[in-house]
C-alpha cells in the first residue's frame, strides 16, 4: 500500500521544456518490485485500486493496471474513454485504465494491490513518489519539488504475498498490526519558520497533515485536532494546534502568526503532542513545504522543496472505509 500525502490539481503550458501545452502540476509514479520471498513471473499483472481523498472526506475511487518491474506514472486531470480510446486529459500519463477527476483541487491518495475480484491483497512490492512542479508563471513552472510515498506493508497475520488482507471480512482497511501494519499518530521534523520580510527574501512553509482513520464519502467524519510544539534553534518553544476533517494544509503563520524567522529564528523543530478524534487517538502523517522568493522586486516564487515528517510514538489502530 502507498499513501501519497499532497495532490494538486491543474496545468501549465510547458512549451519550452517538454513541448506540452498542459502539463499536468503533479505526477505521481508507482513502480512495483517483486516482494521479499515470493516468486514473480515475467511479466505479472498487478491491479491497484486507488482513492482520491479529499478535505471533508469526499472522495473518488479507480483502478490502476501495471506490471511486476513495471512503471506507471499518472496524474489527476483524469484519463477518459472518447470513442473507446483512452485518452489522458494532460501530460504526463501511461495510465492503461479511466482515472476520474478528484471532487477537489488538492488532497491525497492512497492505493493498495487487488486480485481480479477487487479484493485487497498482501503485496509488499510498492514504491511510489510524487513531483510537483508548481513554480511560478513569470519563469514558467520552472522549479518543481518532490516527495516519496509513505509504503505500509501488510499485517502479520496475512502470511503469504496474493492472500486476502481483509480478515474480518468488513470490507474496510484495518490498519491493526493483522491486516495491515498499524501507523503512529505523532509527527516531528525541522521547519523552516517564515520570513514575511523582502529583506533575506520571503519565505513560506506550509504543513499538509491527514489521517487515515476516515469513512469516505460518509457525512460522519468527525474533526481530527492535533496539538503542535513549534521550538527555536535554541529549544525555546510555544505551542499551537489545529484541527482539519481527513486532509488539510495551512501555512504556519496560519496556524500561529508568530511562527517566523523574526520570532522563531530561520529553522526549527515541530512535534505534535496529540492527534485525535473525539478524544480517541488516531493516525498523523505530514508532510513540509517551503517556497523561497526573490529578494527584490515583486514576491516571485524563485525554488522549492519539500519532504514528509517523520513519525513516532506508539502505534495507533486504523481503519479507513473505502
Amino acid at each position: 500500500m502507498l499513501v501519497f500525502p499532497k495532490f494538486i490539481r491543474g496545468t501549465f503550458s510547458d512549451v519550452f521544456v517538454t513541448l506540452q501545452p498542459a502539463h499536468a502540476i503533479t505526477e505521481l509514479e508507482i513502480s512495483v518490485v517483486c516482494p521479499p520471498g515470493a516468486t514473480c513471473g515475467l511479466n505479472q499483472a498487478v491491479r491497484l485500486r486507488a482513492h482520491w481523498i479529499c478535505p471533508g472526506c469526499a472522495e473518488t475511487s479507480f483502478d490502476l493496471e501495471t506490471t511486476v518491474g513495471g512503471t506507471l506514472y499518472f496524474n489527476p486531470e483524469g484519463v477518459t474513454s472518447i470513442a473507446g480510446v483512452l485518452t489522458a486529459n494532460a501530460f504526463p500519463s501511461n495510465a492503461t485504465t479511466i482515472i476520474p477527476l478528484p471532487p477537489c483541487p488538492r488532497g491525497y491518495l492512497i492505493a493498495w494491490v487487488i486480485d481480479g475480484g477487487g479484493n485487497a491483497i498482501k503485496f509488499d512490492g510498492l514504491i511510489g513518489d510524487a513531483v510537483i512542479r508548481e513554480g511560478n508563471v513569470t519563469f514558467n513552472n520552472a522549479s518543481a519539488r518532490g516527495y516519496n510515498a509513505i509504503p505500509i506493508q501488510a499485517g502479520d497475520g496475512v502470511v503469504s504475498t496474493g492472500d486476502p488482507t481483509d480478515l474480518n471480512g468488513d470490507g474496510n482497511l484495518d490498519f491493526d498490526g493483522n491486516e495491515y501494519q498499524m501507523v503512529t499518530g505523532n509527527i516531528y521534523g525541522t521547519v523552516r519558520y517564515e520570513n514575511l520580510l523582502a529583506t533575506g527574501g520571503p519565505v513560506r512553509t506550509d504543513l499538509t497533515l491527514l489521517t487515515l482513520d476516515v469513512a469516505s464519502n460518509r457525512p460522519d467524519n468527525p474533526v481530527t485536532a492535533v496539538g503542535l510544539n513549534f521550538y527555536s534553534p535554541d529549544e525555546r518553544f510555544v505551542d499551537a494546534g489545529t484541527s482539519f476533517v481527513c486532509w488539510s494544509e495551512q501555512r504556519l503563520t496560519g496556524i500561529l502568526a508568530t511562527l517566523t524567522t523574526q520570532s522563531m529564528g530561520r529553522k526549527g523543530l515541530v512535534e505534535s503532542t496529540h492527534a485525535e478524534q473525539n478524544g480517541v487517538p488516531v493516525t498523523l502523517l505530514g508532510l513540509v513545504e517551503t517556497i523561497e522568493s526573490f529578494s527584490v522586486g515583486a514576491i516571485v516564487p524563485a525554488r522549492d522543496y519539500s519532504y514528509s515528517l517523520f513519525n513516532k510514538g506508539e502505534p495507533v489502530p486504523t481503519i479507513f472505509k473505502p
